[in-house]
């Protein structure tokens, strides 16, 4: 049951082993299953890892929202970190590219015709709140809304 679950798909061995207790096997039958699954290669929780954090890259999601998402796995907090610190990823230039992807130009210079701080301060607070789902930290933020629209034109 357990190779056939893996055959799908990867998962954790929390997550195989979750799915074999609902299936109605008991646990001291489980553990030895998982031990020869791992021993094969077939559950392998740092492998599982680091395709959890590529595909909520390809999103565009933070180390933050990435950390909470694969905890929820039931993957270890070293298995996460190690999965992150090797994905080789710009967090800055992630954030950025999210916004512009989201709002065109992330720099908040006016808000449909007006230069009305209030209605610039919301929309910048708005973007804020909307990277900070994404699970980006606040540098990330400030960087990725800093981006001086001038900059955008030389770059295409």
């Amino acid at each position: 049951m357990a190779v056939a679950l893996l055959a799908r798909r990867d998962y954790s061995r929390l997550q195989i082993r979750d799915k074999l207790l609902e299936k109605g096997f008991e646990l001291n039958d489980i553990e030895p299953v998982l031990d020869a699954c791992e021993s094969s290669g077939f559950i392998n929780d740092n492998r599982y890892a680091e395709l959890l954090v590529r595909s909520h890259i390809s999103r565009g999601h933070g180390t933050i929202r990435i950390r909470q998402a694969i905890a929820q796995k039931g993957l270890s907090k070293d298995c996460i970190e190690v999965a992150i610190t090797n994905s080789d990823c710009d967090w800055f230039e992630l954030a950025k590219n999210k916004a512009i992807k989201k709002y065109g130009i992330p720099r908040v210079t006016e808000v449909k015709g007006s230069t009305a701080r209030d209605l610039i301060a919301k929309e910048k607070a708005k973007r804020v709140r909307f990277l900070m789902g994404q699970g980006f930290s606040y540098d990330q933020i400030s960087y990725a809304l800093a981006v001086d629209p001038n900059d955008l034109d030389e770059n295409d």
